[in-house]
């Protein structure tokens, strides 16, 4: 990608986005009270969304065929972030049905995983902000500089809501921030949240969860203007797939992210310059073979900031006397569950291992017939069940959901007397993955919530619990346990709903 080509693309998108925010305000001041739909749980949609959606997809399309287009209203996942615009027609869509001029036009440029111009306009106001990586942040053509605070009791930092995260998750990053001394508000628009830091108005923005054409232009616009972003994905799928997003000013960057739980991108100096790569990091900006330092910012999900560990047992109580079923649940690392005195410590006769690369040998009484060139198998002190989860992205859909099945049908089976049985025993359960941090904690939230939403009415309100009692540090909770084992639980939920009302439906 050429100088010239990034320059098209700039001066295509200061039009695009001017354009379409002309015709939302012209829909703005003719809509009618009430003429809105709602998509989801507080997610409106109107008229004007899917008509200045389609104009700017057509604007693209004709200047830049060879693009992908990732738009909200036509989302579907892009085949590649090589050369990819983000499009949000309208950005705080509650505030435009309702009347409220506060809403804003947003789209971002990605280049090979990495966002080079970004633009938000909110046309009731007139204000057009517009950033280009490693050049500018601008406001009607000046300069853009976060705040200089370096007290969070003098701060003010928006805190924006999400669907895709309990009110629990969403109170507790509140009372944290609170905790901070610092003043919480909300506007109703991210995309001009993360404006309003880089041009000053506010020093920080935090959302749990964000959708990427809400957030990557806003997120460019605070780095250029010298503030401190979160980690960004670089791939399509982790485009589409959303994002934490965490935006503040440098002085309060470190104390605003511990309260978020959502960890800063590399390091910035104070003159708004970047820290240099990290070993081993490859980043182009296209243009040549020098890799620019403020392409780190945005790290790729194979490489990242690293997220940091704290020391915790080698199994945790998680929940005493479970209801309905009458035993303790634990979690554990790889530590904990190879140590069989631990376990026989805790009465603990089940063990789901999630991980798909880790794999424990129990064996105490070996087969007598087994051959010499075979590995040592026989009966162990546990019931042993595999599920096998990767500690990320690749899981299929429904591996969680079976998962919950598989933790069920242990605690539920009957095993026969006889001989070759020798452990029928069944004591406590274990769950276990290799740190015990994440996919052993998405299936013992899973399970707690389906099996006793009166204690655990969501998600969130076990996983918090389990953060708790596993000991897990608020700098790990974007890792802990992971967003998408995060969403696996969530789809989990959806299917194992949808299969109790079908039976419901057969029974009657």
């Amino acid at each position: 990608m050429t100088t010239i080509d990034i320059a098209q693309r700039e001066a295509a998108l200061k039009r695009i986005v001017t354009e379409a925010g002309d015709t939302a305000l012209r829909f703005f001041h003719s809509r009618k009270a009430g003429e809105y739909e709602l998509k989801g749980h507080q997610d409106i949609l109107t008229e004007a969304d899917t008509f200045v959606e389609a104009m700017i997809l057509r604007a693209i399309g004709d200047a830049f065929p060879d693009d992908l287009i990732l738009g909200e209203e036509s989302a579907s996942q892009p085949a590649s972030a090589e050369s990819l615009w983000v499009v949000d027609p309208i950005d705080g869509t509650a505030n435009f049905a309702r009347g409220i001029a506060h809403f804003c036009v947003c789209i971002a440029w990605v280049h090979r995983g990495v966002t080079e111009l970004g633009a938000i306009y909110n046309p009731s106001s007139q204000e057009l902000y517009l950033a280009r990586r490693g050049h500018y942040a601008l406001k009607n053509d000046r300069p853009l500089r976060c705040t200089a605070v370096s007290d969070t009791q003098r701060a003010a930092v928006e805190l924006g809501w999400s669907a895709r995260h309990g009110q629990r998750r969403y109170l507790e990053v509140m009372s944290s921030i609170l905790n901070l001394g610092t003043s919480v508000r909300r506007g109703g628009s991210g995309a001009l949240a993360l404006a309003w830091v880089a041009e000053g108005r506010t020093d920080g923005y935090v959302e749990i969860h964000m959708n990427a054409w809400d957030c990557l232009a806003g997120m460019l616009l605070v780095r250029e203007a010298g503030g401190r972003i979160g980690i960004a994905p670089q791939t399509a799928e982790g485009i589409f797939n959303g994002l934490p997003v965490l935006a503040v000013a440098p002085g309060i960057a470190s104390e605003l992210s511990r309260a978020a739980g959502i960890p800063l991108a590399t390091d910035y100096h104070a003159s708004g310059s970047e820290a240099a790569p990290v070993a081993g990091t490859a980043v182009n900006d296209g243009e040549s073979g020098t890799a620019p330092e403020s392409a780190i910012t945005q790290a790729t999900d194979a490489v990242q900031p690293a997220v940091p560990h704290y020391p915790r047992p080698p199994i945790s109580l998680i929940v005493e006397d479970f209801p309905g079923w009458g035993m303790d649940i634990y979690i554990g690392g790889s530590a904990g569950v190879s140590d069989a005195a631990l376990l026989a410590e805790h009465d603990i006769g089940v063990v789901i291992n999630c991980a798909v690369n880790l794999d424990i040998d129990w064996v105490n009484t070996p087969e007598a017939s087994a051959a010499a060139h075979l590995l040592s198998h026989g009966a162990g002190p546990v019931r042993y069940y595999k599920l096998g989860l990767i500690d990320g992205d690749g899981n299929a859909p429904e591996m969680l959901h079976a998962g919950y099945q598989l933790m069920r049908s242990a605690l539920l089976q009957q095993i026969p007397d006889k001989a070759s049985y020798r452990n029928r025993r069944r004591g406590n359960i274990l769950v276990n993955c290799r740190g015990g941090r994440s996919r052993s904690v998405s299936l013992v939230a899973l399970f707690m919530h389906l099996e006793c939403p009166e204690r655990f009415p969501t998600l969130d309100a076990a996983i918090a619990l389990i953060r708790d009692r596993r000991q897990l540090h608020p700098d790990e909770w974007f890792e802990a346990p992971k967003p998408s084992l995060t969403r696996l639980a969530e789809q989990a939920i959806v299917r194992e709903r949808a299969i109790a009302a079908a039976e419901q439906h057969n029974e009657r």
